[in-house]
């Protein structure tokens, strides 16, 4: 091996003696303290309130077997939520609530089994509230010094006893990418003890302060004697028997092994992974509102429209009269526009304009003083008021209350088509079109005569779509209210 390349492994001897007990687990024994508390609690709650509590033989194993089924029911909840596990053990310790949930299900596990059997006068209320108590004040008082503990400067730098060590196996391009990776999200518990790579005098030189220790024979050597506790292996997958033949040579290891996204699987990064059948698969898009949240968003659609519509129903009836009154033509003017999943639908408005002057089309967009509005055209529009039909497109299901705008089939920004301007365009369409929408009730509604007005109501619908909630369909729904009685200066 090349002398400059030996070098950042011997610079790694005082690391190697750091003990590796307390390092590899960690997550073991907070799980053996939290129940060697558990216990001691009960036991001196017990021996404290020896005047409240029976004595003897039977109230021992009595008592006893209650302390044992806490232990076991605590034991499960924590492991089954995952609070005890390494790879969380850090971001567990910063949220004890969970931990508390674990003691209200062992403490409820006892009161339940305790009225099932009809026994709970054989135990101290005292003894059962004092040691639930005390087990509270011991996980508060523990959680605060771990939390103490990992927020001093001193514990963010490599070699501490709660981080985990890990090797990269390839430092080539994935190998540079994980390591930009773990660089944005530095707040893993996870120190980069170096790369491991057979081009080793090939490769180029890196900055990125993680080491180039040398070939993959030393994997075995870095396992045993300097404490690494998980392998990453960073190869392009296309590299199949490369990575199994590694897969094979660890599997006599207790270490832990993953295996790197490729580029691509950089790129969908923050995707999640499911399991279908007897593999995990990385979702690339979901439906953004689907089974249940499609239920509960379709019954509040029903629900307000038919409120809205029983409310508003005067206000309908003289705008429509108002309408017949001063022009000639239909009272609703219905124009095809893009719905759900890119098909069009017939949307319902008042007629604005004059019927001999109308875009059936949408291609000439409505300007400040537009010639072609009417009089009772322009106060509808200003107030609002000629979407309200729209209601009965919620009814008929085609669109929703809240949602990305429909758009006019013949729609244009700059001289094209929208959906051959925007490539991010047609994503509006994974979800029903509103009546109002995240974009309108933010300000970007009217005219979309510049490139920034479009990009921002594109933005504003792709993060509604990806965000969504009935909680921010509440708010939307709420902040288009205010804006209709503060007169919003974008709608002519």
């Amino acid at each position: 091996m090349d002398t400059d390349i030996r070098q950042p492994l011997d610079e790694l001897a005082a690391f190697q003696r750091t003990p590796t007990v307390l390092q590899n687990y960690a997550n073991y024994i907070l799980y053996f303290a939290d129940i060697l508390a558990m216990m001691l609690t009960s036991l001196v709650v017990y021996f404290g309130a020896q005047y409240y509590v029976d004595d003897g033989p039977a109230a021992y194993f009595r008592y006893g077997m209650a302390v044992v089924i806490a232990v076991v029911t605590f034991s499960i909840f924590g492991f089954s939520s995952g609070q005890y596990e390494w790879q969380r053990f850090k971001q567990q310790v910063r949220a004890p609530f969970i931990t508390f949930g674990g003691m209200v299900f062992a403490f409820g596990a006892l009161l339940l089994i305790g009225f099932m059997f009809k026994i709970t006068e054989s135990f101290s209320r005292l003894w059962i509230t004092s040691w639930f108590a005390g087990f509270s004040l011991y996980i508060l008082i523990s959680r605060l010094m771990l939390v103490w503990y990992f927020s001093r400067p001193s514990q963010a730098t490599r070699g501490s006893i709660f981080r985990r060590r890990a090797l990269i196996l390839g430092a080539g391009e994935v190998g540079q990418q994980v390591v930009e990776h773990m660089r944005r999200f530095n707040d893993q518990n996870i120190d980069l003890v170096g790369c491991l790579d057979d081009r080793g005098t090939r490769l180029p030189p890196s900055d990125n302060g993680v080491p180039l220790l040398g070939n993959t024979d030393l994997a075995d050597e870095m396992v045993r004697q300097h404490g690494i506790d998980l392998i990453i292996v960073a190869m392009p997958w296309q590299a199949s028997a490369r990575i199994e033949m590694f897969v094979r040579k660890f599997s006599s290891w207790s270490v832990d092994v993953y295996l790197a996204p490729d580029k691509l699987g950089f790129l969908y990064a923050d995707r999640p992974v499911l399991r279908v059948g007897g593999a995990y698969f990385l979702s690339l898009q979901a439906r953004p509102i689907s089974e249940w949240n499609a239920v509960v968003k379709r019954v509040k659609d029903v629900v307000v429209s038919l409120a809205a519509i029983a409310i508003f129903s005067p206000v309908l009836a003289l705008v429509a009269l108002a309408i017949k009154l001063e022009s000639k033509g239909p009272v609703l003017f219905i124009q095809e526009r893009f719905g759900f999943n890119n098909e069009t639908i017939r949307v319902f408005k008042f007629r604005s304009m004059f019927t001999d002057r109308g875009d059936q089309r949408g291609a000439q967009q409505t300007v400040a003083g537009d010639p072609r509005v009417t009089r009772v055209g322009r106060f509808i529009r200003k107030t609002s008021i000629d979407e309200l039909p729209q209601l009965f497109n919620v009814l008929l299901g085609n669109m929703s209350l809240v949602g990305p705008r429909p758009h006019a089939t013949g729609m244009h920004s700059g001289g094209e088509l929208l959906h051959d301007l925007l490539s991010d365009y047609a994503s509006r369409h994974r979800v029903k079109p509103g009546v109002t929408g995240w974009a309108q009730c933010n300000g970007w509604r009217g005219e979309t005569d510049t490139q920034e007005k479009l990009d921002k109501r594109i933005e504003h619908d792709l993060f509604y779509i990806e965000n969504w909630s009935v909680s921010l369909d509440i708010i939307i729904i709420i902040k288009t209210a205010l804006m209709l009685v503060r007169r919003d200066k974008n709608a002519y």
